[in-house]
């Protein structure tokens, strides 16, 4: 069977768009189904110095208990366990355990050359992404930061003094997470480079609306099936991405004047901005698929990823929150999550919220007057109370038209629905 949709991922934040989960989620959750399908089996030549870039993921949905990271991962997972793909198990907490999953995955598909390749691809969903994060057991990190790459040749010795071999291995991993479970996990030497460095992570502030009957309608039944259809299509790809003349062009104009590596403006992203050009690599490819069967990527390709991720990092360093060598880091953390979520509040109002969190009213103080110095806040005091106003920094988009011809476009409820209308 052909295609039945225009673009996968448009038309899947179509299909989402009536239910909670914060846009950003159903995003990510689309395009790492995009990649599970995909699998090894697809990859993009960046030349000699990078070579061979493959369509793995790793990304962690963060935010609140509550907030439908665990809907939002289950719609797409629903899509990809249609497909006939590895999907490893949840709880693969153990090094032992993920080795065993990519040696039983061993599967063969044919190039455009008419050669047989052998190839170890597992996409991990899981709603504990915690498991995987523990940097207690280092071999367990240091594997994952080396699976991130898809290496063609990699063996290691079992505890038996056996030698396994994993080569033409590839991995996607897509988890939740809390921002205080992120926290207790990981330490401070452990952000800022390594695996951390690899991890996207997608951030939302709970529900984006509330709807207590999300039954599909005959219209988001018939888009289900085209889905189903189409990320079938996706999955039977094979073979090379190549890169258009005019994307290359504007890759480079962006790579040479405009990539300052300074993507996220936190320390704890400066391993994750020296890498943002690999990521961006993963996301053209797998917007390149979303639209068509070409597997050519386009100057197009590269302003929708390209927008796709300055969406994302706007929201990445309140993944972070309270990750730090203070014991008082977990309250902190919540305040400034509490000040993130709001345009402007009372005193009062931030009283009730965490007179229980702290020891004394000037402790609480404490922490507001640490955001203002840090000109996250600005108090305005009256005669009976003191109010505050969130000040947001705005970050460099190198292009903010771009986002009205990108996938983001399409999660606008307003657009779809006269776009609806008009169909």
């Amino acid at each position: 069977m052909s295609r039945q949709l225009d673009n996968w991922l448009a038309h899947y934040m179509k299909y989402t768009q009536r239910t909670e989960p914060p846009e950003l989620y159903h995003l990510w959750s689309g395009l790492t189904a995009i990649s599970s399908a995909l699998r090894r089996k697809c990859y993009c030549n960046w030349g000699a110095l990078r070579g061979y870039v493959y369509p793995n993921l790793f990304v962690s949905l963060v935010g609140p208990p509550g907030g439908r990271k665990g809907t939002a991962m289950k719609i797409a997972k629903s899509f990809v366990q249609k497909l006939d793909v590895n999907i490893g198990a949840d709880s693969l907490g153990s090094t032992q355990a993920l080795y065993k999953e990519l040696m039983d995955s061993e599967d063969t598909y044919v190039d455009h050359a008419g050669f047989t390749r052998k190839h170890k691809s597992v996409s991990i969903w899981s709603e504990e992404f915690q498991v995987f994060l523990n940097d207690r057991d280092q071999m367990l990190l240091a594997s994952l930061t080396d699976l991130f790459d898809c290496a063609d040749t990699w063996k290691y010795k079992t505890l038996a003094r056996k030698t396994e071999d994993i080569s033409n291995c590839w991995l996607t991993l897509f988890g939740c997470i809390t921002p205080s479970l992120l926290q207790s996990k990981l330490s401070q030497d452990a952000v800022g480079g390594g695996l951390i460095s690899r991890i996207i992570f997608v951030v939302g502030q709970g529900p984006k609306q509330r709807r207590a009957l999300q039954f599909l309608t005959e219209e988001e039944e018939d888009t289900q099936k085209r889905l189903e259809n189409d990320l079938q299509e996706i999955a039977n790809l094979s073979g090379q991405f190549t890169l258009s003349k005019d994307f290359l062009k504007t890759y480079v104009r962006w790579y040479e004047q405009d990539y300052d590596e300074s993507g996220v403006p936190s320390e704890r992203f400066l391993g994750y901005n020296h890498r943002r050009p690999l990521h961006l690599n993963k996301v053209c490819m797998l917007v390149c698929a979303a639209e068509s069967d070409d597997m050519i990527i386009t100057a197009e390709h590269f302003e929708q990823a390209l927008a796709i991720m300055q969406a994302t990092e706007l929201e990445m360093p309140n993944a972070f929150y309270g990750l730090g060598l203070s014991s008082q880091a977990n309250i902190y953390a919540k305040i400034l999550s509490f000040i993130d979520s709001h345009e402007s509040f009372e005193w009062t109002e931030l009283v009730r919220n965490f007179h229980l969190d702290v020891d004394n009213i000037p402790q609480l103080r404490g922490y507001v007057e640490m955001a203002e110095q840090s000109g996250i806040l600005k108090a305005e005091n009256s005669a009976t109370t003191c109010m505050y106003t969130t000040i947001r920094k705005k970050q460099k988009i190198r292009d903010p038209t771009y986002l009205d011809r990108t996938i983001f476009r399409l999660i606008d409820r307003n657009v779809i629905k006269n776009q609806m209308e008009k169909n």
